[in-house]
């Protein structure tokens, strides 16, 4: 298992980007279902 540690910072990298972009969209959102 000592390939995790290696993995583990683009892990969450990738992780983070998902978290922030799903954030973002929760943000932008107008209330309704516009554009």
């Amino acid at each position: 298992m000592s390939f995790l540690p290696q993995f583990s910072p683009f892990f969450w990298l990738l992780f983070s980007i998902i978290v922030a972009i799903a954030v973002l969209r929760e943000l932008r959102r107008p209330g309704k279902d516009g554009d």
